[in-house]
């Protein structure tokens, strides 16, 4: 008969050797959401600069560097000009609004909030095959201050967490995909 000390010795040895698992080299285990699987089927990846059909300067590049900066990070991928990488992601930002969220008197804006659209292409170069599409858009929220130039900082910071959430989700997405 085991005793309940000897299940818990069991048990402490059992979780010993998983988190050991967990931190040696070539276990195979991996943190949701890396692109090994796609690594395993493209060398290659490509991001192009977005293009941005609104009329908000500077928002190409902001959604191109997140973008980037996500596959760089977190897929095994090497970033490539698109002549060379076997998956392509392009980007278009397709809309952008900004709508009132709450006021601090009759017509005093408090808050606001911005929403952007964008439309995502993968596309595996070798036969021009679409891998992936979407559309997506997310929102966040700021604050109005008297000072219009905390305000324009307030919106940035906004449209920047936007652009990163997004990367984070499109980069999810593909590796669920994959």
């Amino acid at each position: 008969m085991v005793t309940a000390s000897e299940r818990n010795q069991a048990r402490i040895v059992l979780i010993a050797a998983f988190i050991l698992c967990i931190f040696a080299k070539g276990c195979g285990y991996q943190f949701a959401g890396q692109m090994t699987e796609l690594g395993n089927q493209y060398k290659s990846i490509s991001i192009p600069m977005f293009t941005n059909n609104t009329s908000e300067s500077t928002l190409e590049k902001i959604f191109t560097k997140y973008f980037r900066e996500e596959f760089i990070q977190n897929s095994n991928l090497p970033l490539v000009p698109s002549r060379e990488a076997d998956l392509i992601i392009l980007g278009k930002i397709d809309g952008i609004k900004t709508s009132v969220v709450s006021y601090r008197e009759a017509e005093e804006t408090r808050e606001s909030r911005v929403t952007i659209r964008i439309k995502l292409k993968c596309i595996q170069t070798s036969d021009n095959h679409v891998v992936w599409q979407g559309n997506l858009s997310y929102y966040e929220e700021y604050f109005q201050d008297p000072d219009p130039i905390i305000t324009l900082q307030n919106r940035q910071k906004a449209i920047h967490f936007i652009a990163q959430y997004l990367a984070e989700e499109v980069h999810q997405r593909l590796a669920a995909k994959f």
